[in-house]
């Protein structure tokens, strides 16, 4: 992965292919917090709560090989990252830009 940016709106990066993804977290939380609702079969008070109050826009794992981000883009946006030291840079500068993800290991 190459380029990272991240912004309060969106993870821009250049892919393995050298094509410019970009991912719009409010287009992901919004795809969570639907999951949920489905699943959950919420009430619309429940869901207006978890609506506020969710920041989550992917789920990631540091412990596979390789370590990934898996964000809720449709169809699903993998970002895989060479080591920790690069998941864990990422991770923050996603959490600097207002966000969370959901953690797999």
């Amino acid at each position: 992965m190459k380029n990272i940016e991240v912004t309060t709106e969106t993870l821009r990066f250049i892919n393995k292919i050298d094509e410019e993804i970009i991912v719009d977290f409010k287009e992901c939380n919004k795809n969570w917090i639907a999951y949920h609702k489905r699943n959950n079969k919420w009430t619309e008070e429940k869901y207006e709560q978890f609506r506020r109050q969710s920041k989550c826009v992917g789920q990631r794992d540091i412990c596979a090989k390789p370590p990934y981000f898996e964000f809720f883009t449709k169809p699903f946006t993998n970002v895989e990252l060479r080591n920790q030291k690069e998941f864990a840079a990422l991770q923050k500068m996603i959490r600097d830009a207002g966000w969370t993800t959901f953690d797999l290991s």
